[in-house]
């Protein structure tokens, strides 16, 4: 709960927002040209240091955008950690984006779960694998090249109002507004390739759904109204979303080619 209210807080001062990325590894690290000279001198015997977590950043830093428009694009609802199906409000507000977007970029479809666990299953389990990482596997067994993977999170509040004196008596429990009942939600989403985990793009937004109530029932009111939240906060991001994606394929394709980086090796070699 104090993740939620802080992260709620956090997009109350931010608003909605979406981010792109096309940036090229190759460049970056050409930017640095002693990164992967020293990242292969600590890889040798006697080098100083340990190497495992400046070669895993290195090779991070190597990833270059593979996604060219149109393509075929999926969507992974995550909860708790887990990759769930699509609740039938939040489909909508997806199916809305995808009436919206048409043919101009590409084919949009859920990443399933039943595929994602049996494409993890053929996987096997020698490296071990975050949410990210599954449902990357996932999406690569129904061969898409770049997965949204969003995440709502929500609160409901039920809290007295100044009629809260009456709710010791039948009329005011049963039927005047003593308690302000309220749904608070956030949603998040990230854009990644799935063939090499290239970050494209983040995309957030809230949603907020309030209503007055009686003390019998308000409870399940408020839960009501935190499932209505978090409906709005996805309609309000599939829009953002909407947004993301346009600025990617119009940056993308004024990209220039671009070579690959240079791995440590080949660094030392030289």
């Amino acid at each position: 709960m104090r993740f939620i209210a802080t992260a709620t807080l956090c997009l109350s001062l931010a608003g909605c927002t979406a981010t792109t990325q096309t940036g090229s590894g190759a460049d970056f690290l050409a930017s640095r040209p002693d990164w992967a000279a020293q990242v292969a001198a600590q890889a040798r015997p006697g080098g100083t240091g340990p190497a495992s977590v400046d070669r895993a950043v290195y090779e991070a830093a190597r990833a270059e955008p593979l996604l060219r428009f149109p393509a075929r694009f999926g969507l992974a609802r995550v909860q708790r950690g887990r990759l769930t199906g699509i609740p039938a409000g939040e489909a909508e507000a997806w199916l809305a984006l995808i009436k919206e977007a048409g043919p101009l970029y590409g084919e949009f479809l859920p990443i399933s779960p039943l595929i994602t666990e049996f494409g993890n299953a053929v996987a096997g389990s020698q490296v071990p694998r975050g949410v990210v990482d599954q449902v990357r596997i996932g999406a690569a067994r129904q061969q898409v090249d770049a997965v949204l993977i969003y995440e709502v999170l929500g609160q409901a509040t039920d809290r007295s109002t100044p009629l809260s004196v009456l709710d010791l008596t039948i009329v005011g429990a049963f039927l005047l507004p003593t308690r302000l009942v309220a749904g608070q939600a956030i949603a998040s989403a990230l854009l990644v390739d799935v063939r090499n985990g290239y970050p494209y793009g983040t995309a957030t937004a809230q949603g907020d759904a309030r209503g007055m109530w009686s003390n019998a029932g308000s409870t399940g009111r408020s839960q009501s109204l935190r499932e209505d939240a978090e409906v709005e906060a996805v309609r309000k991001l599939s829009r953002e979303v909407g947004t993301m994606v346009a600025r990617l394929k119009t940056e993308l394709e004024a990209r220039p080619a671009v070579r690959p980086a240079p791995s440590p090796s080949s660094a030392r070699r030289s």
